[in-house]
């Protein structure tokens, strides 16, 4: 039986069949490949078989992209498995949600994807994020995707109750000056250049895309090969920073797609995504929005910080002329502490009866019956109390100044 969504697909080798192992390729901050950006973080590297990831600094991509583990996931998926690593999608299919992976498949399911264990190299959509730069240590990141969170993370997370946190370890924290360096290194140029020919969308997330530098090499060379105009641009960003640099190179591109991060309005978005400031987001906002050429949405995402203030959201973003269809919820499912099934009963409930208007806007009656489907306070509120407490002394912050539902639940 199709699950939610597929019925308006060509047929699917099964039921739980995800395309993206068959024509993309993601490649983490660290320089890792990945099943995707939605695995599961602890478990979603393409391994050697002797125990090593993949990097994209240091191994032929054609190597990597018929690995025995490649392989494996993608037998899995042909066979109608859910692999452990995709449990996410799954997750939200179980309770009624359309995932990212049904979204995945309406958009590149065609018929000349090629489905077999082993297949040519044949990658029409790379997500790479070029580095953990970035100029935010926002609550719910951590330092492999945040250059901002190194310096203070074990600070907060080294500490029993905080187990779920993996703590820096020394050599987590001498990788950790240099990853910046790895887009910049030979083999990266030599894999991209492995793929350009047919790609037709680059994501690029961070860390914070707009500070990396490395992307204009990979821009250069799809210039000057005459591949710029059949490739569109998608980028996660927090709105902090726009060089105009960027908006140049943009020009060169078939489409540019931006998915504008932003989780509330005002202090409560500060207080999240610290240390932005409201007034810079708002201004870069109406200034990308005003290019005809690029195409924004707002990306949410949805935790425990902020599921209680979406109403505001959304009004905001219906006052800048966003149409509901721009608006993408993403529901957060790591750190488990603040996901939103984490919240006590009597924040559940204010959440839904503040949601009960906004219920025409796509994914928000998905986001209310994902909460509901299970109940983790027992197990993870202690452990979103904690880290929260340990954030604010270290950014000099106060849960209830921008979060006052939370008053008597902390």
């Amino acid at each position: 039986m199709a699950l939610i969504g597929e019925s308006s697909l060509k047929k699917l080798p099964s039921d739980t069949f995800c395309v993206l192992p068959f024509m993309h390729a993601a490649v983490s901050p660290t320089g890792s490949f990945r099943v995707c950006c939605n695995s599961n973080p602890k478990n979603n590297k393409i391994w050697k078989t002797e125990g090593k990831e993949y990097k994209m600094f240091r191994d032929d991509i054609n190597e990597v992209w018929n690995s025995p583990d490649y392989q494996k996931i993608r037998k899995q998926f042909i066979d109608g498995e859910r692999p452990e690593t995709c449990q996410r999608c799954f997750r939200e299919e179980d309770a009624g949600i359309r995932s990212p992976r049904i979204g995945y498949n309406e958009k590149w399911w065609k018929d000349d994807v090629q489905v077999a264990e082993e297949i040519p190299l044949d990658i029409r959509y790379v997500d790479i994020r070029l580095g953990n730069l970035c100029n935010l240590k926002c609550r719910m990141c951590n330092p492999w995707s945040s250059s901002m969170w190194v310096k203070d993370w074990n600070k907060i997370v080294d500490t029993a109750e905080l187990a779920p946190n993996e703590p820096l370890s020394d050599e987590d924290k001498d990788w950790m000056k240099v990853l910046g360096e790895w887009p910049d290194r030979k083999q990266t140029g030599v894999n991209f250049v492995e793929i350009a020919h047919s790609i037709e969308e680059i994501y690029l997330t961070g860390g914070e895309p707009t500070l990396a530098l490395s992307q204009y090499k990979l821009f250069d060379y799809c210039i000057e090969n005459d591949l710029a105009s059949n490739i569109r641009l998608k980028y996660n960003t927090n709105l902090t920073n726009v060089p105009q640099k960027m908006l140049d190179y943009w020009k060169h591109f078939k489409r540019v797609q931006l998915n504008a991060s932003i989780d509330a309005v005002g202090d409560r978005d500060r207080y999240i995504r610290y240390p932005s400031t409201w007034e810079k987001i708002e201004e870069n906002f109406d200034k990308l929005n005003s290019i005809p050429s690029v195409a924004i949405q707002v990306h949410c995402t949805v935790q425990v910080l902020n599921i209680c203030a979406m109403s505001e959201l959304f009004d905001w973003i219906k006052s800048k002329g966003i149409a509901d269809d721009q608006i993408y919820l993403n529901i957060l499912n790591h750190p488990e502490s603040m996901n939103i099934r984490s919240l006590p009963i009597a924040l559940k409930n204010l959440a839904q009866l503040r949601l009960q208007d906004y219920l025409h806007i796509p994914k928000v009656e998905d986001t209310i019956k994902y909460m509901w489907a299970e109940d983790w306070h027992e197990k993870r509120w202690t452990e979103f109390v904690a880290f929260n407490n340990k954030a604010d002394e270290l950014q000099r912050g106060n849960l209830l100044d921008v979060c006052p539902e939370f008053d008597s639940f902390v």
